[in-house]
């Protein structure tokens, strides 16, 4: 089964370029993203960069990294990884990027143990989030990948490589990996000069080696947690005790209550301790449907203080262009 690694970096439409850049304990971030990645043994590591003369620092890093590189156009993510499939013909590729200073090996061979497992066109660690941000990791099989290339049309699904194929679970297998626990609170990518000084003690307080896992690093972080009133984590095995006792309904639940599925995305509510809600998004061709069951006598503002949790994990990524209930849209994220 052949697998490439791909770390997608350089000039990509954003500041994530110069991120890589950034001193990170002693190299820089890519240098070591690189080195944490260096040890997956299931195939090769490229790293993607553009075909821009700025990133011929980005390449030269790549190269003192034992890692290979191939360029691709600055403005088109998709076609990018496109020429990495005609240069290392692969039936399955990895997607992380090169701003993760903690991005794990470990955890990259989970995810694709997961993806080989159920035969998976795509899985990932994000639309589910479990992991911290920061520790993005996508497998997608390479047929898949060039459907999109061929077929992709929008500026978001040319930018987002997978987005194509996320918004399509009728037209692919969608699968997603979870954490042992809940760390989605846990913020681990590098965005400004605090978010460094952030992961730099998170290391140093677990002892300063730049290798350890990320499960090792967990306990030394504090998760930044934004809203204690009401939280939204990924529906398990541990509210289906509880729901059938939430009885106040919007839109049509889908029966069973749909759990780990990528593609109808479903949250329990809690406020304090206590579920008091789960709330489904099922997506199809980019738009989300979202239905919901409650306990009753809930605050009057509490349906609004959920949709917007919503809210902020469609945002997160590109899946939902839009959200409706009952066929009447909600909410606009996208074009």
């Amino acid at each position: 089964m052949s697998i490439l690694l791909v770390v997608q970096a350089g000039h990509d439409g954003t500041n994530r370029r110069d991120r890589q850049l950034t001193a990170f304990a002693g190299r820089t971030v890519l240098d070591v993203a690189l080195q944490r990645l260096g040890g997956f043994t299931d195939g090769p590591l490229i790293v993607a960069v553009s075909d821009l003369p700025g990133d011929q620092q980005l390449e030269e890093i790549a190269r003192n990294n034992d890692a290979a590189t191939v360029r691709g156009p600055s403005d088109d993510m998709l076609a990018r990884f496109v020429e990495v499939i005609a240069d290392y013909p692969a039936e399955h590729l990895v997607r992380v990027t090169a701003d993760s200073p903690f991005i794990d090996r470990h955890l990259v061979s989970d995810v694709v143990a997961h993806h080989l497992a159920t035969g998976a066109d795509y899985t990932s660690n994000t639309l589910l989030r479990t992991h911290p941000s920061g520790l993005d990791v996508e497998v997608i099989r390479s047929d898949a990948l060039l459907d999109a290339a061929e077929q992709a049309t929008s500026p978001s699904e040319r930018a987002g490589v997978t987005t194509f194929v996320q918004r399509r679970p009728a037209n692919y297998n969608l699968q997603a990996v979870l954490a042992p626990g809940d760390y989605e609170d846990h913020d681990w990518s590098v965005t400004d000069a605090a978010s460094i000084d952030r992961l730099t003690a998170i290391l140093n307080s677990a002892g300063g080696d730049p290798m350890t896992r990320w499960s090792d690093l967990i306990a030394h972080d504090k998760p930044v947690m934004n809203n204690e009133a009401l939280r939204l984590r990924v529906a398990r095995d541990n509210i289906e005790s509880s729901i059938g006792s939430l009885t106040e309904n919007i839109g049509h639940l889908p029966e069973p209550l749909p759990l780990t599925d990528a593609a109808r995305r479903t949250w329990g509510v809690w406020a304090q301790d206590a579920l008091v809600g789960a709330l489904t998004v099922s997506v199809q061709n980019g738009w989300g449907t979202l239905a919901g069951r409650f306990a009753a006598d809930l605050p009057g503002d509490f349906a609004d203080a959920a949709l917007h949790a919503v809210d902020d994990r469609l945002m997160a990524d590109d899946q939902v262009l839009a959200l409706t209930i009952d066929g009447s849209r909600i909410r606009q994220y996208r074009d």
